[in-house]
Protein backbone atom coordinates (compact mmCIF):
# COMPACT_ATOMS: atom_id res chain seq x y z
CA UNK A 1 0.00 0.00 0.00
CA UNK A 2 1.16 3.56 -0.31
CA UNK A 3 2.66 5.17 2.26
CA UNK A 4 0.61 8.61 1.08
CA UNK A 5 -2.72 6.98 1.51
CA UNK A 6 -2.28 5.68 5.00
CA UNK A 7 -1.05 9.08 6.04
CA UNK A 8 -3.78 10.70 4.31
CA UNK A 9 -6.35 8.04 6.41
CA UNK A 10 -4.16 9.06 9.33
CA UNK A 11 -5.21 12.61 8.90
CA UNK A 12 -8.99 12.38 7.84
CA UNK A 13 -9.35 10.05 11.13
CA UNK A 14 -7.86 13.02 13.44
CA UNK A 15 -9.41 15.71 11.56
CA UNK A 16 -12.85 13.64 11.69
CA UNK A 17 -11.97 13.04 15.61
CA UNK A 18 -11.24 17.06 16.34
CA UNK A 19 -15.04 17.77 14.46
CA UNK A 20 -16.81 15.33 17.09
CA UNK A 21 -14.56 17.13 20.14
CA UNK A 22 -15.16 20.23 18.98
CA UNK A 23 -18.95 19.95 18.40
CA UNK A 24 -19.09 18.16 22.24
CA UNK A 25 -16.84 20.97 23.74
CA UNK A 26 -18.35 24.33 21.66
CA UNK A 27 -22.07 24.41 23.43
CA UNK A 28 -24.74 25.46 20.66
CA UNK A 29 -26.57 28.46 20.90
CA UNK A 30 -28.47 28.42 24.47
CA UNK A 31 -31.62 30.49 22.78
CA UNK A 32 -31.63 27.83 20.18
CA UNK A 33 -31.47 25.13 23.08
CA UNK A 34 -34.45 27.55 24.98
CA UNK A 35 -36.38 28.09 21.64
CA UNK A 36 -36.44 23.89 20.98
CA UNK A 37 -37.15 23.27 24.88
CA UNK A 38 -40.11 25.44 24.62
CA UNK A 39 -41.06 24.67 21.76
CA UNK A 40 -43.79 22.32 21.09
CA UNK A 41 -43.01 19.36 18.11
CA UNK A 42 -45.45 17.73 16.59
CA UNK A 43 -43.91 14.26 17.12
CA UNK A 44 -45.97 12.82 14.08
CA UNK A 45 -44.31 14.42 11.31
CA UNK A 46 -40.88 12.81 12.38
CA UNK A 47 -39.56 10.42 9.38
CA UNK A 48 -37.09 7.43 9.45
CA UNK A 49 -35.35 5.02 7.88
CA UNK A 50 -32.33 3.33 8.57
CA UNK A 51 -29.99 -0.34 7.32
CA UNK A 52 -28.50 -2.54 10.40
CA UNK A 53 -26.20 -4.92 8.83
CA UNK A 54 -25.97 -8.27 11.02
CA UNK A 55 -22.72 -9.98 9.02
CA UNK A 56 -24.14 -10.07 5.45
CA UNK A 57 -27.80 -10.07 6.39
CA UNK A 58 -29.37 -6.39 6.24
CA UNK A 59 -32.50 -5.05 8.59
CA UNK A 60 -33.96 -2.22 7.21
CA UNK A 61 -36.52 -0.08 8.68
CA UNK A 62 -38.32 2.77 8.79
CA UNK A 63 -41.68 4.62 8.86
CA UNK A 64 -41.57 6.27 5.34
CA UNK A 65 -41.94 4.89 1.93
CA UNK A 66 -39.71 7.23 0.20
CA UNK A 67 -36.69 6.65 2.83
CA UNK A 68 -36.99 3.18 2.60
CA UNK A 69 -36.71 3.58 -0.87
CA UNK A 70 -33.30 5.64 -0.50
CA UNK A 71 -32.26 2.79 2.49
CA UNK A 72 -32.63 -0.22 -0.19
CA UNK A 73 -30.45 2.22 -2.65
CA UNK A 74 -28.17 2.74 -0.04
CA UNK A 75 -27.72 -1.43 1.14
CA UNK A 76 -27.42 -2.34 -2.70
CA UNK A 77 -24.74 0.02 -3.06
CA UNK A 78 -23.40 -0.86 -0.35
CA UNK A 79 -23.55 -5.08 -1.39
CA UNK A 80 -22.16 -4.36 -4.47
CA UNK A 81 -19.20 -2.37 -2.42
CA UNK A 82 -18.36 -5.52 0.07
CA UNK A 83 -18.65 -7.61 -3.14
CA UNK A 84 -16.08 -5.77 -5.04
CA UNK A 85 -13.57 -5.42 -1.91
CA UNK A 86 -14.14 -9.20 -1.18
CA UNK A 87 -13.19 -10.66 -4.31
CA UNK A 88 -10.54 -7.83 -5.19
CA UNK A 89 -11.72 -6.18 -8.36
CA UNK A 90 -10.15 -2.96 -8.34
CA UNK A 91 -11.40 0.08 -10.33
CA UNK A 92 -8.79 2.20 -11.94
Amino acid sequence: MKPILIFLGIILMFIGFFMITLGIILPSSQEDYKKLKTEKTDENNVEYSGIVMIGPIPIIFGNSPGLMALSVLILILMIIWMFLFTFGIRIK
